[in-house]
């Protein structure tokens, strides 16, 4: 009987024993791995395939009001300037209706005739109080009463009469306003891709005119891994090349350099945890198309990264 007993109490020991051994070497294998574990090289350039270029200033340019196409200046494939009117509606009825509201606008005879008037009132208020200082009650109350309220009626009319001067003035603008309607203008250089209307074409409000491209800058969209979006930010430098499918062109050994301008605020699952990015890219001439693939490489600076490769490894 004694000699069950310590059998079973040295076996507990032993479990003990190899359960306490056990989870020490756990403790360890877990501590070595943590070690092993180290972070994204901070810095390093992400190069990211499959991107396609996308143009940034592209617009539908429209007819703000109904009405007759005067003219519809310039034609596909041609170069336009910022501020240039490039279409226009008839407006003979409104540029008639500017030279009346011109001619009232600077017609001041109302409130120079107000103001001789006014003069003329207060001189003969003046002229009758005087006589009754002279002689009392020559002139009766009432009558006195009549030239102060004349007096005041003409201060009112110059009012009266300076208002309606600055309507005019303002009926004016308005009229050069609707006449600024009628006109289409660019918004920015370009080159215009489509010409939906031509001169002597009824339109009515909204309806498209032209179509205006710049090709100056463009935006160069991709996808980038979840893992490498922390390396980046916007503002960070990139380097774009020309990947054309099925050739090769001497046009994709070109470098265009750029920055990143857009960074999503949602992760895109269907392109595998990533997040789409764009760049805009200088395009002086006019050598990147929209529609072409690319690859860019992403240059964060080695700096920032490097702080916050730290703080990573620190929590």
């Amino acid at each position: 009987m004694k000699l069950s007993f310590v059998n079973t109490f040295f076996g507990v020991i032993l479990m003990i024993g190899t359960s306490m051994i056990l989870a020490e070497q756990n403790l360890d294998a877990g501590d070595q791995a943590k070690e092993k574990v180290t972070p994204p090289s901070p810095g390093a350039e992400i190069t990211v395939n499959e991107c396609r270029i996308k143009l940034i200033d592209r617009v539908i340019l429209g007819s703000d009001r109904p009405g007759v196409l005067e003219f519809v200046e310039p034609n596909e494939g041609e170069q336009v300037k910022k501020g240039q009117i490039v279409a226009a509606l008839k407006s003979d009825a409104l540029q008639a209706s500017r030279k009346t509201a011109e001619k009232r606008s600077s017609n001041d005879i109302e409130i120079r005739y107000s103001k001789k008037a006014r003069d003329t009132a207060y001189v003969e208020l003046e002229m009758n109080l005087d006589i009754n200082k002279r002689v009392a009650k020559a002139i009766s109350d009432l009558d006195i009463k009549r030239l102060q309220l004349n007096a005041e009626k003409s201060d009112l009319q110059i009012e009266q009469a300076e208002l309606e001067f600055e309507m005019s003035k303002l009926q004016l603008e308005e009229i050069d306003a609707q006449i600024e309607e009628t006109k289409v203008t660019a918004p920015f250089d370009g080159i215009v891709t489509k010409k939906f209307r031509s001169t002597g074409e009824v339109v009515r409000h909204g309806d498209e005119v032209l179509e205006l491209v710049s090709t100056k800058r463009v935006k160069v969209e991709c996808y980038v891994n979840l893992e490498d979006t922390w390396k980046f930010h916007i503002g960070t430098p990139v380097e774009v090349q020309l990947d054309i499918p099925g050739i090769r062109l001497p046009i994709e050994e070109n470098k265009y350099t750029g920055r990143i301008t857009f960074i999503d605020v949602e992760v895109e699952p269907i392109h595998g945890k990533s997040i789409r990015v764009w760049a805009e890219v200088e395009n002086p001439e006019n050598e990147l198309k929209a529609g072409y693939m690319a690859t860019m490489k992403i240059l964060p600076d080695k700096t920032e990264n490097k702080v916050a490769a730290e703080s990573t490894v620190k929590k």
